[in-house]
């Protein structure tokens, strides 16, 4: 049976993607010398905007989209559990970085161009990103460090749909103190505590709770509490540690903006574009380090205005979006190719 489509979602996705390319757009204006500092998304108060904040906003928004999905996963339906993230991860994932890596080959003459094909297994994977910190001599070209974390949160779904289901007040607790317990120095992970798989999986976790929930916690009242401590802290600076703000941050917003687009969606004229730009979310997180390199490169040697970064970054997210529609497209091709269906056929029954 086809479920409800959850619009707000779409509304999130699209806006979860706005943030995180402006930020990362914001970053590399902010930190070349000749460029005025663009003076949106890329810190507020009490730290910044992509590393925990967007970025918690995204895996709670994957916790809750999956478990609306799938609330109950028997050992019989695995199989086609894990073969469906792979279908949504991975095809597109190996098209782009194939054709990359190609391109930099053919440039450089040299097939291993930087340091061991062994490390090209975590590109296999989609670990380069994550592992980055430990490989530093890998073959990363795109997406995001949070690629692999959400690799490792799907990985883990089915024990979480267990968890909710017998133990969630525990599980809550656990997670919960595990993630507060970063505000302190912990030395036993060498990645940094807005990346630990620890911290994801809290956040996923909330979003998985937040559906479990849903008619509780998407009322108004909680919406606008938890939206305005959020906007409290985005604006007016506390004596409170960065971390623990931020995943306050992500909660709020999460609350506010999935009240928000159920709104929004409504609007006849803009609904449209929510869905399109949510529909081919997942490649803009892919392509968009690629591509705004490329454009902001071209100004290089260039002083620029903030009315100058401005119209650049509109003409990225233009480019960002024709690519990712022409990736999304290409895609779908693949996916409905005779020799992946087959292969579907033979993993999934």
């Amino acid at each position: 049976m086809t479920k409800h489509r959850i619009d707000s979602f779409d509304f999130m996705r699209s806006v979860t993607a706005w943030i995180i390319v402006i930020y990362h757009f914001s970053g590399i204006c902010n930190m070349a010398p000749q460029y005025a500092n663009f003076p949106i998304m890329f810190t507020h108060a009490n730290g910044v905007w992509g590393e925990n904040t967007s970025v918690n906003i995204f895996f709670m928004l994957s916790g809750a989209s999956l478990y609306y999905n799938y609330p109950k996963l028997k050992a019989s339906s695995l199989r086609s559990y894990y073969f469906g993230r792979f279908k949504g991860l991975f095809p597109m994932f190996y098209m782009l970085w194939l054709f990359l890596f190609y391109q930099k080959a053919t440039t450089t003459g040299n097939l291993f161009y930087n340091g061991s094909p062994k490390t090209m297994l975590l590109t296999l994977f989609g670990m380069d990103g994550y592992l980055s910190y430990r490989f530093t001599q890998n073959y990363y070209f795109i997406g995001e460090w949070f690629l692999g974390a959400l690799i490792f949160l799907y990985l883990l779904y089915p024990l979480l749909t267990w968890c909710i289901s017998r133990c969630r007040i525990l599980t809550t607790l656990l997670l919960g103190a595990a993630t507060l317990a970063f505000h302190w120095p912990i030395p036993y992970f060498q990645i940094q505590r807005e990346r630990n798989l620890i911290v994801c999986l809290f956040a996923f976790w909330l979003g998985m709770i937040f559906m479990e929930y849903r008619e509780i916690l998407s009322a108004k009242w909680i919406a606008a509490v938890f939206g305005g401590i959020a906007l409290l802290f985005i604006f007016v600076k506390v004596p409170i540690d960065p971390f623990l703000c931020a995943q306050m941050i992500a909660i709020g917003l999460f609350l506010l903006f999935y009240h928000l687009g159920s709104y929004v969606m409504k609007l006849k004229r803009l609904r449209p574009f929510f869905q399109y730009t949510a529909s081919i979310s997942y490649a803009i997180f892919l392509l968009q380090h690629v591509v705004m390199g490329q454009v902001i490169g071209l100004f290089g040697e260039c002083r620029l205005s903030v009315a100058q970064e401005f119209l650049i970054l509109f003409a990225t997210l233009l480019l960002i979006y024709l690519f990712a529609d022409i990736l999304t497209r290409l895609n779908k091709i693949m996916l409905k190719s005779f020799w992946f269906t087959k292969i579907q056929d033979l993993v999934t029954k």
